[in-house]
Order: structure tokens, then C-alpha cells, then sequence
């Protein structure tokens, strides 16, 4: 009876973990887990969320669940409390002392990047590409599976390579592209595949996923809509052939990307546009669809799952001091003080448009937006403008009310309809009624007190409304519909232009963005910006950032593909100070907003883009070029 002879990757340096470990020493052999597809199964399904830790460590936190680890909002909800956003220039850290301000600084210290036991991403994700791999190779073995079961798992297998690949891409660049398990004899002299390479390997290899997903009909885990056990199948958050064919688009998209492609080569954009036009139609032929704007939210809480969500995770039940939202939520909703804190910065709230389409991220387009009259709000020339700075939460795009919390927000339960207070009156912070609990969302600037605003602002994104509150349904959209409009119009605009289509698609780029702001209440992209590949660019960049704000780790990945990372991250960071006044006609609120820096500014350097790998990782094998060290 042949042995399994296990070979840990160069980079893993992993113990045991079960099943993923089969050995001798377990009594287990090749015959034992692949000619029975309930074993097969366990093997695989391990590569989800197997546990374990790493070999000469004392934390159990290992894997983190290997695939599952790879999450962005597990990957979030991390022990040193802070979330991928406060890494950018659109959000700061509550817990001011904690790694994500270091690395803004441009330090990175030896456990930042995500190697060491607590978030071991880097090692977790090869160890889920040995798995499928060894899934992918052994599949003959199998003796009692059915053919859809052998067609589920050989889908699974290919999605988990891709998927792990793409991943390490995101945080780390390009990757050796492991398309087979690793012999005992074989020399670990690998070469890095480029950042492009490497996504457009892992799209061939959801192509391959969705082929098997087709033949043993697991386009989409459940029935559609309408029909009994929709959005409830027993593997709802297992991949499907949709959410396959929709991550090949996204690979292909990445790839085309500036940083990517530096050349600019039109070809992978048209490339990426047909992908993404194909993933539309597959999507309709499911019967997925955006949701409703009243809905708009369900995609990250308060219900298991939706029909937007390609594919998407349910963490189960959490509240606001839970741990899959405590980084994201502010000290007064939660009363923790260990909690992080996503505290959006004003370069941030600058991304929401005026409800007419103005843009406001730079100075001259909110000179610009105070010149447009007729309607809005009173300046003091006592005409209506559509954006005035001392009255700047007015007449907004309406996801700002649902993903920041501002001033005066009174779109919460908990405040039973009376504003949140983040102003300073001249002597204190003036307290808010939150489920009858006074709590505090004012505090002084850069004092390093932890989880309370250091910008003048809050997340709102997964938060109920609620002081502490009930539990409520968290899951993270691992990919949903809104995407693959964005992907589509992203890249159609790039190759055909604004009024282009691609892949037997009738919509052109212009369409499909405008399909996302109408589902929000935003009107078409103003026509001074549709008429050019460079200025329907800017909406589309723009859309993208307020639909998926704090949602995935969308914008870090983002602004480090279009490479505006640099100039967004030297920028100076803003937020807004509030100070209570007089009423006249400067200040209708009674208040002065006043752009102030926040004390952590961002030392960009190019290095930024990717983490790096330690040299003692690197170095194990002898063609890899380690990342530009820090």
C-alpha cells in the first residue's frame, strides 16, 4: 500500500494539521483518502478551514483557517485590531499605536507582512494550493463518486488554486504559479512569475473551475430566485462557476492594470472587457441581480446571504463589539477598548459626489460645485449652491449617510432620530443618547486615544444602528454583481472607449457605471465626463471607491493597480474639525468646519505596493527575486 510522502512547500515551515497532513505516522494512506469521495471531500474541504499553527510557534492561530484566512474581513478582524483601509490614505486607526500607522509610515516591522503565526497568509495560501493540487492529481483514484461529485471537486480544486494564487498576487506581487504538487525530489528553483502572469494564470484556472462547475450543474449552488431553498443551499459559501467566471474578469482586469501593465498593452484590457462581459451574461442567465437601493446594505449584514453575492461568506452572528466588526466600529458604539476603529479620513468623504454628480475630491471641483446654482443649499450670498463648506453634508451621494458616520448623522436607530454629536462646543465634546446609554464620538485631535475619531468621522458600514445591541448576520461579499458592472465598464472604457461594448454585450462602459449610480440614486456620469477615454477614467475610478467603500480590501488593491497610490498617499490627510458658533449666513449650522491634518501622514515609498517577504522565506529557493526590501 503506497505512502503519501508529504512535502511542505520551501516557504510553509507549517505543523501538522490533520487532514491536510496525510503521513505514515497517522496511520493514513493514499488508498484510505482518495478512493472514497466522503475522505476526498474532508481532504479538500480542510483547505477551507483547517486549523493548525506554525512549527516553533506557540499560537494557535495558525491558519487562520487557511482559505477562509484569506478573506478580507477575516484577514480584518485580526488580534492587533486594524483593517487593511487604515493602510491607505482614506482612513486612520483608532488604536494609533498599532502596525497599520507604522507601515503608512513606510516601516515594516519583521510581523507585518502577514507571515508571522498570526496571519500567516503568505504560507496558509501555498498550503491550499498543495491540497488542490493533490485533489487535482489524484482524481482517478476516486471509486465511488458519482460524476457530478468528481466534476464538484475537481471545480473546487481549480477555483482553490486560482483563488489562492490571485491572492498572493494582491498582497505580494507575482508568484511562482504552482500548477502540481511539489515531489521529495524535485529542486525548489522556481523563478517568480510577473504580477501579470500570475493573474492571468489564475484566470485560466477559474476558467477551467467554471468548465467543471458547468458539467455537474454547480453554476450556481442554488436554486434561483423564486424557487424553494433559494440563497440557502446546504454549501452556500462554497464557490460556484458564476463567481468563477466572474473572478477570471477580475484577474484579467488586475492584469491589464497600469501596475501590471506597464507597457499599456490594449490587448489584455480588451481581453479583460470580454471576460467581464461574458461574466455579465452568465450572471443574467442565473438570475442574479443588484439589489434594491433599500437592500443595498443587506450584502454585508443583516442577512445571511443575497442574490447579488456571486460568492460571498457568512461569518454567522456578531454585535457591535463582535469581533468581525470591531475593527471597523467606533469606542462609543461598542465600549471597547481594545477595539480598532476605522475613522475615515475627509480625503475620503471628498469621494461622494453631490446627489446632481458634482464631484468634490479637489479643491477646484468643490469651487466648481459652489458655482453650480439654482439649488441646494443657502451660501451666504444667499443663493443655493450644490455644495457649500460650511454646510458639506447636504445633498449628497446617498451611500455616504450608509458607510460614513458624520456630524449630525441621524440615520441610526439607536439615536431614535436625533443627531450624532462629533463637534466640539468651546469647553467639551458634547455627548449622544445612543439606546437611552450617553456616549461619547467627540474627542481632542491626536491625543492617541484609542478607537475615538481622529478625523472627525466613523464607519457606518456594518454597524445596526445600535449601542452594543442584538446580534446581527455579518458575511463578506467575496464577489458581488456591482463588481463585475464596475470590472466591465473599467475595462470597455480602456479598450473601446465610453460609448464601446465588448463581448456581444449591448452595453457600452457609460452604461454599466450609470447602472450602478442609478441603483443608489445617483444620476447618469455628467456629460462633460463621458465623452473621453481620461475623464470617463476618473467616474469610473471614483464609482468603484464609494460602492465598494470599506467593503473587501477593494481600494487598498485598487489605487495600487491604477498606481495613484503615491500621489494619493503624499497628499496631504485631512479631516474635519467642527466647532460650534454663532448662526449667520456663513455658518447656517451654527458650526465651523475646518479642514485640519491628522497627525499620521503617509510616507510613501514605491515598496508600498506589495509586502515583502522575510529573506529567510525568500531565499529557500534559488531563482526567487525577493520584493523591493523596505
Amino acid at each position: 500500500m503506497k505512502k503519501i510522502i508529504i512535502i511542505l512547500f520551501a516557504f510553509l515551515g507549517l505543523g501538522a494539521c490533520s487532514y491536510l497532513d496525510i503521513s505514515p505516522d497517522l496511520g493514513l494512506s493514499e488508498e484510505d483518502v482518495f478512493t472514497k469521495v466522503k475522505e476526498y471531500k474532508a481532504f479538500l474541504n480542510a483547505a477551507y478551514d483547517g486549523t493548525g499553527k506554525r512549527a516553533g510557534t506557540k499560537s494557535d492561530n495558525g491558519y487562520l483557517n487557511l482559505l477562509y484566512g484569506s478573506f478580507p474581513l477575516r484577514m480584518d478582524a485580526n488580534a492587533y485590531r486594524y483593517a487593511f483601509v487604515t493602510m491607505t490614505d482614506i482612513a486612520d486607526a483608532g488604536r494609533q499605536n498599532l502596525r497599520s500607522q507604522t507601515i503608512k509610515l513606510g516601516v515594516l516591522g519583521e510581523n507585518n507582512a502577514f507571515v508571522d503565526d498570526r496571519m500567516p497568509i503568505f504560507q496558509a495560501m501555498f498550503r491550499c494550493i498543495r491540497v488542490a493540487n493533490m485533489c487535482i492529481e489524484k482524481i482517478d483514484m476516486i471509486q465511488d463518486g458519482t460524476p457530478e461529485e468528481i466534476e464538484d471537486i475537481l471545480g473546487q480544486s481549480y477555483f482553490i488554486r486560482a483563488w489562492a494564487h490571485m491572492t498572493l498576487c494582491n498582497y505580494f506581487g507575482g508568484m511562482p504559479y504552482l500548477d502540481h504538487a511539489l515531489r521529495a525530489d524535485e529542486d525548489f528553483d522556481l523563478p517568480r512569475e510577473t504580477a501579470a502572469e500570475t493573474y492571468i494564470r489564475a484566470a485560466a484556472d477559474f476558467k477551467e473551475a467554471y468548465d467543471h462547475f458547468q458539467r455537474c450543474g454547480r453554476v450556481r449552488r442554488d436554486p434561483g430566485p423564486g424557487q424553494a431553498g433559494h440563497l440557502s443551499h446546504s454549501e452556500q459559501n462554497k464557490p460556484n462557476g458564476v463567481a468563477a467566471m466572474a473572478l477570471r474578469g477580475r484577474c484579467l482586469l488586475y492584469a491589464a492594470s497600469p501596475l501590471n501593465n506597464p507597457s499599456g498593452d490594449a490587448a489584455l484590457w480588451k481581453e479583460a472587457a470580454d471576460a467581464n462581459a461574458e461574466a455579465l451574461s452568465i450572471a443574467a442567465r442565473y438570475e442574479y441581480d443588484l439589489l434594491s437601493w433599500e437592500h443595498w446594505t443587506d450584502n454585508v449584514y443583516g442577512v445571511s446571504y443575497t442574490n447579488e453575492q456571486l460568492w460571498a461568506w457568512n461569518f454567522g452572528k456578531s454585535q457591535a463589539s463582535g469581533g468581525y466588526v470591531l475593527n471597523f466600529l467606533a469606542h462609543g458604539i461598542h465600549n471597547s477598548t481594545t477595539g480598532g476603529g476605522v475613522m475615515p479620513t475627509q480625503n475620503c468623504v471628498d469621494m461622494y459626489e453631490t446627489r446632481w454628480g458634482d464631484p468634490l475630491f479637489t479643491e477646484a471641483e468643490r469651487e466648481d460645485a459652489y458655482r453650480q446654482t439654482g439649488e441646494g443649499v443657502a451660501g451666504p450670498d444667499g443663493q443655493l449652491h450644490h455644495y457649500y463648506e460650511q454646510n458639506p453634508y447636504q445633498n449628497r451621494d446617498p451611500r455616504m449617510t450608509k458607510t460614513i458616520i458624520y456630524d449630525g448623522t441621524t440615520a441610526w436607530s439607536g439615536t431614535s432620530g436625533k443627531p450624532i454629536n462629533i463637534y466640539y462646543d468651546g469647553k467639551t465634546w458634547p455627548t449622544t443618547s445612543l439606546n437611552g446609554k450617553n456616549r461619547t464620538f467627540g474627542a481632542t485631535w491626536n491625543s492617541l486615544n484609542r478607537a475615538v475619531t481622529s478625523t472627525g468621522y466613523y464607519c457606518a458600514l456594518r454597524w445596526d444602528g445600535n449601542y452594543l445591541g442584538t446580534s446581527y448576520q455579518v458575511t463578506e461579499p467575496l464577489i458581488r454583481l456591482a463588481e463585475v458592472y464596475l470590472n466591465y465598464a473599467e475595462a470597455t472604457n480602456e479598450a473601446f472607449g465610453p460609448t464601446g461594448t465588448a463581448g456581444g454585450q449591448g452595453l457600452t462602459a457609460l452604461d454599466a457605471v450609470n447602472a450602478i449610480r442609478s441603483r443608489a440614486g445617483m444620476p447618469d456620469v455628467q456629460e462633460r465626463f463621458a465623452g473621453s477615454r481620461e475623464s470617463l477614467r476618473d467616474r469610473i475610478r471614483n464609482e468603484r471607491n464609494v460602492e465598494f467603500m470599506f467593503e473587501g480590501h477593494h481600494y487598498y488593491i485598487d489605487e495600487r493597480r491604477w498606481c495613484i497610490a503615491e500621489s494619493r498617499m503624499k497628499a496631504p490627510l485631512m479631516g474635519m474639525f467642527i466647532e460650534k458658533t454663532a448662526v449667520d449666513a456663513v455658518h447656517p449650522n451654527g458650526k465651523a468646519y475646518t479642514r485640519t491634518p491628522i497627525l499620521f501622514q503617509s510616507n510613501w515609498k514605491s515598496a508600498m505596493n506589495y509586502f515583502f517577504l522575510p529573506n529567510e522565506e525568500a531565499n529557500k529557493l534559488k531563482n526567487f527575486v525577493n520584493n523591493e526590501m523596505w
